[in-house]
């Protein structure tokens, strides 16, 4: 059995990630309201695909945006949950924030960050683009680590 699922999104709303209403073979789950109901300039229809396509650009915009936090923060990230992936100083929090999104800690020269990625993202790209939040950081001159 085929599962047919779309999604539909009120197109006056900004997206956040969520659809207005799920269909199943062309039936609102919750209402049972039929498909042809959300046919009209007010919706959009989106198949699975293009959904997720929707909901990965929403999210993101969340990945590689570094803050700068204190070493309490970091080991306690540390002991709630052990860490789904260890990366040399770094860790990914087992618990995703949403789909393949984590959020990733690291010390670096003394210091602690935490910015979400994808579990996919190699090492040297999370390095790199700390890196270089690092040197924009230092050259604006802001040195402020979360809850000071």
């Amino acid at each position: 059995m085929i599962m047919n699922f779309e999604y539909v999104i009120r197109k006056e709303d900004e997206f956040h990630g969520i659809p207005y209403s799920i269909l199943f073979c062309g039936v609102e789950i919750f209402t049972r309201k039929s498909r042809a109901i959300f046919k009209t300039d007010e919706y959009e229809i989106l198949s699975e695909a293009e959904y997720h396509k929707k909901v990965n650009a929403f999210y993101e915009q969340f990945c590689e945006k570094w803050k700068e936090t204190k070493e309490q923060r970091y080991n306690d990230m540390l002991d709630i949950l052990p860490p789904l992936k260890w990366m040399r100083g770094g860790f990914f929090v087992s618990e995703a924030y949403t789909l393949d999104i984590y959020p990733f800690h690291q010390e670096f020269n003394g210091r602690y960050f935490e910015a979400y990625f994808r579990i996919g993202t190699p090492r040297d790209e999370i390095l790199k683009s700390l890196v270089e939040f690092v040197k924009v950081q230092e050259k604006v001159n802001v040195h402020t680590p979360e809850d000071e």
